[in-house]
């Protein structure tokens, strides 16, 4: 087949697919019957091969074989027939394309995980064409449940659900793992949590697991409850160190933020040793905002955007965890959660009524055990005057961690075909230059 007529005949059904030059093939799970049955419905583009000779029933032979030929080069060349839409620009962090959020260090990694002993974990389900959904899980340290950590934990906006955090603010101290997940898989997340416990302390029979939930339901299959306890137990076993993967992963892959395709991200932030040398690390759970509210480095970057319009989304929500090796009590952490607000609210959203937003923050620094002989402990805090720049961190890295999650995020085609464009790379460059950024 000529060039100039297959090329014809795949941008025709890009535009049956809903596919656009700027995102490249954005539905690449489309089956042969699907394709054939298109070339078969537009068979009579005759005009197009006048060169060519014989019966009406040769050509359509002709034009169904090229189909097969067309699909097995193309699905050929792909490992997972199902993956997701190919990306125009491959998807990298805010500042691996200039953004730089405040004026503190990044840890090592500029995630969670640079507070030593901390490691996430995801189980991301992205099958067919509506299951777009999964589990992440941040281990605050490998024995948290006989060695426990002060935790504190605060309520934005109550439109949602976290489990465990009425546990967490009156005890004082984290004994979980926390799992982030969908809507309606809480109550699988939370049962998944409650039996690798047992499974590994079966003489406690008491567990009130940490479990907060974004809606995902625009792109995935909510209702279908994909999401098992086992899931949950392998977000927990696959917990790792080092750099996170983010982005379209684990709890957030079906998730959106400011109109664009969003999930999971993460930063951290470093104090001169002068002020304590402290490491701050935010993970966050995106899924909220409107396109025009969305704001990066004090730039209007929603307003300014032109391309790939957004489409109208119900509100959502933010799930923010903070960790930190600097010795904060109960009390200090929940002013450290309170100023992840200001971090949030930095990109532009305000928290409106349909949202739920959590924040759970907790300090490796004191690790107490459930067993005191003497019933007392030995605790280090830090003087309330030296607060001041851990706010700054974690202002500064929940905004990096949220704008992570977007730049990271890839463009996603879900349930009843429907499709949330990654927010495109090229332009936002072009507008944080435009303002000097």
């Amino acid at each position: 087949m000529p060039k100039l007529h297959s090329a014809f005949i795949v941008k025709r059904f890009n535009r049956g697919s809903g596919v656009t030059p700027t995102t490249g093939y954005q539905h690449i799970s489309l089956s042969l019957t699907k394709f054939a049955k298109f070339i078969e419905v537009n068979w009579k583009m005759q005009k197009f091969f006048k060169q060519r000779r014989g019966t009406e029933s040769s050509y359509r032979t002709k034009i169904l074989s090229y189909a097969i030929i067309i699909s097995v080069l193309w699905t050929s060349s792909i490992s997972n027939i199902n993956a997701e839409p190919v990306e125009a620009d491959p998807r990298v962090r805010a500042r691996d394309i200039g953004i730089q959020i405040g004026s503190l260090p990044t840890g090592t990694h500029n995630a969670i995980t640079d507070v030593a002993g901390v490691k996430v974990g995801h189980v991301t389900l992205n099958d067919g064409a509506s299951i777009r959904t999964g589990v992440t899980a941040v281990i605050p340290s490998d024995d948290i449940w006989t060695a426990r950590l002060f935790g504190a934990a605060y309520t934005i906006h109550g439109n949602g659900e976290a489990t465990g955090i009425a546990r967490i603010n009156q005890a004082g101290w984290i004994e979980s793992p926390i799992l982030l997940t969908n809507t309606l898989s809480v109550g699988a997340v939370h049962d998944g949590v409650v039996r690798y416990i047992v499974k590994r302390y079966p003489d406690n029979n008491i567990v009130l697991p940490i479990v907060a939930e974004c809606y995902d339901g625009g792109l995935n299959d909510i209702s279908g409850l994909h999401v098992t306890a086992q899931h949950a137990i392998e977000a927990i076993e696959n917990a790792a160190n080092g750099p996170v993967i983010e982005g379209s992963v684990g709890g957030g892959t079906g998730m959106r933020c400011y109109g664009f395709k969003a999930g999971i991200g993460t930063s951290s932030r470093v104090l001169p040793e002068a002020q304590g040398g402290w490491t701050i690390g935010v993970l966050v759970n995106s899924n909220g905002g409107r396109r025009h509210q969305l704001r990066i480095d004090g730039v209007p970057v929603g307003r300014e955007m032109t391309g790939s319009p957004p489409k109208p989304t119900r509100e959502g929500s933010f799930i923010i965890v903070i960790a930190t090796d600097a010795p904060l009590t109960h009390r200090q952490l929940k002013q450290l959660a309170i100023r992840a607000t200001h971090g949030l609210a930095r990109t532009g959203t305000p928290s409106t009524d349909g949202s739920g937003e959590f924040v759970i923050a907790f300090s490796t620094a004191n690790i107490f055990s459930s067993r005191s002989e003497t019933g007392t402990f030995h605790i280090e805090m830090l003087l309330n005057r030296r607060l001041s720049s851990l706010f700054q961190a974690v202002i500064e890295a929940t905004e990096e961690a949220i704008v992570n999650s977007m730049t990271m995020a890839t463009t996603t085609t879900g349930r009843n075909d429907r499709t949330m464009y990654a927010i495109p790379l090229a332009e936002l460059q072009k507008v944080m230059r435009a303002y000097g950024r």
